[in-house]
């Protein structure tokens, strides 16, 4: 392959030119085995409305060898904006890192290669990770978990006891360029990237643990995947919908498509979110017919005086 890199590190761009400079330099100190020659960073900014093409701009300018910047002309969505960039990689493993995520372990590179050189049955590596509350400036380690008690695959579904970072990730680049249909990532333009890749992958492979913390993940007060408004949380399950219909499409026996249980979901996940902003209006709306939440709370959703009175419960726990 012309100008074959060994680590491709992917770093999908929207907004947060508050962050995405902390993100770049903890790639950029990465040590060990040469990586700081040869390894690449794609970046596609996908219509940023802030200023974060002007920090990307800096950043390809500061370092000219190491980015490949791509601009997109319209906004493609995280799904499909990561699937364009995973295309453009070059190295022989691919990584992420989000743009309000960033590496405090320097090393994150070399472990990770030093295993997978090690294991070449090893498709995909995960390791331990921290998270970040940049509200309160809290940081907390985390232990990276599969659950072994059903298949890969449902496990990472969602089965509430995996658990582990996308900016810990390392890919082996052929077997995830082989395995994902990147072109229909692009054309469903799908609102994410990670989870549908995780359930896809893991119908092939196992995902191994490297139980050292390399990776921060940025919890912001505001996000395109934690939105605090009940309206953007609820155009953004309508995204997560495409892409449950898509993995129900490529798996019908394992996970057949239920219109009624993901209203059911996202009700439980909107009536929450109602509960956390005070919004008694959207609490009942949705609480009628909601799951993945207590009957406790469902029951105080339809009554003005016990919802108030379980917020201040919870507050004062």
């Amino acid at each position: 392959m012309m100008n074959a890199k060994l680590i491709s590190v992917i770093i999908p761009s929207y907004n947060r030119a508050n962050t995405v400079g902390e993100t770049i330099e903890s790639i950029v100190a990465q040590e060990g085995r040469g990586i700081e020659f040869d390894i690449e960073i794609v970046i596609g900014d996908d219509c940023s409305t802030d200023n974060a093409r002007e920090v990307l701009e800096h950043y390809r300018q500061k370092y000219p060898d190491l980015i490949r910047l791509f601009l997109r002309e319209e906004n493609v969505g995280l799904g499909a904006n990561w699937a364009m960039c995973v295309k453009d990689c070059r190295g022989k493993y691919i990584c992420n890192c989000d743009n309000d995520d960033y590496w405090h372990n320097t090393q994150k590179l070399h472990l990770q290669l030093e295993y997978m050189e090690a294991h070449p049955q090893s498709n995909v590596l995960l390791t331990n990770h921290r998270s970040h509350n940049r509200e309160t400036g809290v940081i907390t380690e985390a232990e990276a978990s599969i659950s072994r008690d059903k298949p890969l695959q449902h496990a990472v579904w969602g089965d509430g006891k995996t658990h582990f970072c996308n900016a810990t990730i390392m890919y082996r680049a052929d077997f995830l360029k082989s395995h994902l249909d990147l072109d229909e990532f692009i054309h469903r333009r799908l609102s994410l990237q990670d989870w549908p890749a995780w359930v896809i992958l893991a119908a092939y492979t196992d995902f191994d643990i490297l139980p050292i913390s390399t990776a921060t993940f940025g919890v912001e007060t505001q996000s395109i995947t934690r939105p605090k408004s009940i309206e953007r949380l609820r155009k953004r399950y309508e995204g997560d919908k495409k892409v449950y219909r898509y993995l129900c499409e490529l798996f019908p026996d394992e996970f057949p498509f239920d219109e009624q249980e993901w209203k059911q979901y996202t009700n439980g996940r909107l009536m929450a979110q109602a509960f956390e902003l005070g919004d008694f209006t959207h609490a009942k709306e949705y609480g009628v017919d909601a799951i993945g939440v207590s009957q406790l709370k469902r029951f105080c959703s339809q009554h003005r005086l016990f919802f108030h009175l379980f917020r201040f419960w919870k507050k004062v726990k």
